[in-house]
């Protein structure tokens, strides 16, 4: 990741073991717009905010990336007031806002999302992982069996990359005809084991409440971009990326079958019938069970948020404006116009860009 000149980048662990990058330009009285926002889109973003702050000298932008889950749980119950929030999984918004109310009030956190952007999932790797030059999309879990291969996974439990990678590995046991695919590359590597039960017409995945790896094979971070330095350094041979990702940090990835790479749409009974459930929640009350499904990015101003002005207008700009044209240069494009579940709650200067969801 480069340093801009004007913005500093810093790398903080969290308590949780989350980690979170933050772009603090110096103190100038400016207005400050903050921006909680999936792990997979701080790439797109610090370049975008380079352009948005010359070209809006009077704005400051603050920029923080975790886990999808954990960038809603900051607001929702840790307290922090953002500006808006853009996940990679829209579901999750209106899953853990629409009916939580911010403390001391009668106030949903949110009432409306923006889907504006959609990936794929995709196999990354290096020339130095181990068999690269042997690997194609008819042996790759083959490749990742073998005993002295390390594969690199998001926590399920905080990311959405991480439940979409083990959806994806069962997905895999279906295209390939070929069962236990899930079990020998990522369930039995843990104490206690994620079970995978099969059922009549579809599988469900336990997620324990702690994982304990048994070995090194599987290695488990709390975002999508702590795996990329890993592969970067040799520690993992392959991880689960997105394929924004794997473009954006030049590495080497292999594409997997429409049928398992949960992007999509037109495959979603067959992503529909995984799903992932949390044995136990220890972020809260709600339950975060998630079914296989097409990969779409969301966004929103939360209630609370400091600075609606202004997080409206970079809306606009990341929709339509400049925004959207770096985004789409670095292989993550915005929907044009972008989908919305409730247009009626939509705030009026955004509502041009959007249409209601078919």
């Amino acid at each position: 990741m480069k340093r801009q000149s004007i913005i500093f980048v810093t790398v903080l662990i969290a308590a949780l073991a989350i980690t979170s990058y933050l772009f603090y330009p110096k103190p100038t009285g400016k207005s400050k717009l903050k921006i909680y926002c999936a792990g997979s889109l701080l790439y797109p973003l610090e370049r975008l905010a380079v352009d948005y702050m010359a070209t809006n000298p009077n704005v400051e932008l603050e920029i923080e990336g975790h886990g999808s889950i954990q960038v809603i749980r900051h607001v929702t119950e840790l307290e922090d007031n953002v500006d808006i929030l853009m996940v990679a999984d829209y579901s999750l918004i209106p899953l853990m806002m629409y009916n939580t109310t911010v403390k001391e009030t009668d106030e949903k956190y949110s009432n409306w999302y923006i889907r504006f952007s959609g990936n794929n999932i995709v196999l990354a790797y290096t020339n130095q992982s181990k068999y690269s030059s042997e690997i194609n999309s008819d042996n790759w879990y083959n490749i990742l069996n073998r005993n002295d291969v390390k594969i690199g996974i998001a926590n399920p439990q905080i990311d959405a990359l991480g439940y979409r990678s083990i959806i994806t590995l069962q997905l895999a046991e279906y295209y390939y005809n070929k069962s236990s695919i899930f079990e020998n590359l990522f369930g039995n590597n843990f104490e206690p084991i994620f079970e995978s039960v099969k059922l009549p017409n579809s599988t469900v995945i336990f997620v324990p409440e702690t994982q304990t790896p048994l070995n090194n094979k599987v290695s488990l971070r709390a975002s999508s971009i702590q795996i990329v330095p890993l592969l970067q350094t040799g520690a993992v041979d392959y991880c689960f990326l997105y394929s924004s990702n794997a473009k954006q940090y030049d590495l080497n990835y292999l594409e997997l079958p429409d049928e398992i790479n949960l992007g999509n749409p037109q495959m979603d009974t067959i992503y529909n019938s995984v799903e992932v459930r949390f044995l136990h929640y220890r972020f809260g009350t709600i339950s975060l069970d998630r079914e296989g499904k097409t990969i779409y990015y969301g966004l929103t101003i939360p209630s609370n948020a400091k600075n609606i002005i202004e997080a409206k207008k970079f809306i606009i700009y990341l929709l339509e404006g400049n925004g959207k044209t770096l985004f789409d240069s670095l292989w993550h494009p915005i929907y044009h116009p972008s989908y919305t579940d409730k247009i009626d709650n939509i705030p009026n200067e955004l509502v041009n860009f959007v249409i209601s969801e078919p």
